[in-house]
């Protein structure tokens, strides 16, 4: 009977543990808020897009054709001090074209088209790239656009980050303020974007301009712009 009393008196002891370990704590009190920045900031360098199409009656012709006048618009800027790591092939096609007429199609021949994208530094040698290009046999300049480098990138997002916070946090002290409390700890913080976009210049619209006209235009950047977005969630006293 002492024994079936003691084990009852353990399991009860064993219950009260287990119920009291399964009640949680009080949650703290938080406020979330989040915080933005927007900069702007003048490009480092440019990419220039140049296009070379060629149309054959075979598509070994077509290729090979393409092929020489890419190799001429390497040697060309090679000429205006372009490195060879500076130029790379953004995109390559080959394919039958066709004649439609209510006879049916009518194959044209082969047409290739390469692009090659020019990374430059130098703005001032923006022209002549494009200059160097047609001249050696480019059939168009379909974009160039302005863009931020690596290092630029990464000096501007923590920049943007830093501000981000600084704001957040500042939201978070006014709310706090409007409830007669006090902002304490950092629970938690989330970087939830950062973002800039590239200056296009004449995109789309390319195909319409005089290439000789455009190497004779002074091109010159604007300002990009470039955003950031964090969450942060404080504890409140």
């Amino acid at each position: 009977m002492k024994n079936i009393k003691l084990l009852l008196a353990l399991i009860s002891l064993f219950v009260l543990v287990a119920v009291a370990g399964c009640i949680p704590e009080s949650e703290p009190k938080t406020i979330t808020s989040t915080g933005t920045a927007r900069l702007t900031a003048m490009p480092d360098e440019a990419e220039v897009y140049i296009a070379v199409e060629t149309l054959e009656k075979s598509a070994q012709a077509s290729k090979d054709k393409n092929a020489v006048i890419v190799d001429k618009i390497y040697a060309a800027l090679y000429t205006e001090n372009i490195a060879r790591e500076n130029i790379e092939t953004e995109y390559f096609n080959l394919y039958e074209e066709f004649d439609w007429t209510e006879e049916g199609q009518k194959s044209k021949g082969f047409k290739t088209v390469q692009t090659l994208k020019v990374k430059t530094s130098d703005f001032n040698s923006i022209g002549d790239i494009i200059d160097a290009s047609v001249d050696a046999g480019a059939t168009s300049i379909q974009n160039i656009q302005f863009i931020l480098s690596d290092a630029k990138q990464k000096e501007l997002k923590k920049e943007a980050l830093k501000e981000a916070s600084t704001d957040a946090r500042g939201k978070a002290e006014a709310i706090a303020e409007g409830l007669n409390a006090k902002i304490g700890g950092i629970v938690a913080v989330s970087d939830l974007d950062y973002n800039y976009g590239p200056i296009r210049y004449l995109e789309a619209a390319v195909a319409s301009v005089d290439t000789a006209q455009l190497a004779k235009t002074e091109i010159s950047p604007g300002k990009l712009k470039v955003t950031a977005n964090v969450e942060v969630t404080f504890e409140i006293e």
